[in-house]
């Protein structure tokens, strides 16, 4: 079997060929919406319905002419001359609807979410579908243990209390864990995490706190003063990166452009020698140096010079640390 070449498939990309194929379906079932009408209805952007119809009209079963889908999109129309047999909506195979229901009760005890009955509803329909298959899934609603509150619950209350919030937080920007009191602004989860951004009025702004790196998480008697008026907040861009002016600029290996999936990485274009330009907002400029030390196999920071010579003096630091370490063990 051949070596893999290529950079495997993010979920990202799976998710968006999955709803591209269903978009085969429902047009056959409403030939005489409009793209309009369509983007409405599934809560999707037009200008996206049109370039995945025209991705569509590449796919088939084959590569031969008569093997692919045959259609014509418009903004006005949307015909489907041949399916290639793609008529069906995808289905969730009984272990496929087991992890929706567990992510689905997981949600239920979430804070911040925008429709918590449309989850119940929606877990609750999945258990009468499936019947006894999930009988061994915990019902999160069915028992109420007060003695197992998580950091989640506890926000969650401090929120709808209008309390300030103490706890012990340990930093992934600093790597640091200190003491922290906050006056919370918002919970919101992405990624699958739940962050909560709160005002610090030692730091004087709003910061975000993954709730997983809490502890010893306290609802203070004191009224919270959370600013809300100094809070813009894009919900396709929750950490506010795009807001960050400063900006580094990298070189990374073709084979770990991956990492654009999992951190705020622009892509741009591919340098003569393969690499690929890149740039990357410096939200902490403690926590990008351990992150190009991190991933120096993968990446290269190119710029700005001062970040630069940063990182480079650290890495020289972290060596030359190494080299006495040996040095004094061998003695």
């Amino acid at each position: 079997m051949p070596a893999r070449t290529g950079p495997a498939d993010s979920p990202g990309k799976l998710d968006t060929l999955v709803r591209a194929l269903n978009l085969i379906p429902y047009f056959q079932a409403h030939p005489d919406r409009t793209v309009l009408e369509a983007a409405k209805d599934l809560g999707r952007d037009p200008a996206e319905l049109i370039d995945e119809l025209a991705r569509l009209a590449c796919c088939g079963v084959g590569t031969w002419p008569e093997e692919l889908v045959e259609l014509t999109a418009s903004y006005q129309r949307v015909q489907i001359t041949n399916s290639q047999g793609m008529d069906h909506p995808l289905r969730l195979t009984p272990t496929e609807a087991g992890a929706l229901l567990l992510t689905l009760e997981s949600l239920e005890a979430t804070p911040g979410l925008t429709d918590r009955e449309a989850v119940i509803s929606a877990a609750a329909k999945l258990r009468g579908i499936l019947g006894p298959e999930v009988a061994a899934i915990f019902d999160s609603i069915a028992a109420d243990d007060p003695a197992e509150r998580t950091s989640q619950e506890i926000l969650r209350e401090a929120m709808e209390a209008g309390r300030k919030l103490r706890f012990t937080y340990r930093s992934r920007s600093s790597d640091r864990t200190s003491t922290r009191v906050v006056d919370p602004a918002r919970i919101f989860v992405t990624g699958g995490e739940t962050y909560l951004t709160a005002w610090e009025e030692t730091s004087g702004r709003h910061k975000n706190f993954r709730a997983d790196r809490m502890s010893q998480v306290h609802i203070l008697d004191e009224d919270s003063s959370p600013h809300l008026a100094a809070l813009p907040f894009d919900v396709e861009d929750p950490f506010g990166y795009r807001r960050i002016t400063e900006q580094a600029e990298l070189l990374i290996h073709p084979e770990h452009t991956w990492l654009a999936d999992y951190f705020p990485v622009t892509l741009g274009e591919v340098a003569e020698d393969g690499w690929v330009q890149a740039r990357m907002p410096v939200g902490s400029k403690e926590w990008l140096i351990r992150f190009a030390l991190g991933q120096s196999d993968r990446l290269k920071v190119t710029g700005p010079p001062e970040l630069v010579a940063e990182v480079r003096g650290h890495a020289v630091a972290a060596l030359t640390a190494y080299d006495q370490g040996s040095k004094f063990a061998s003695q």
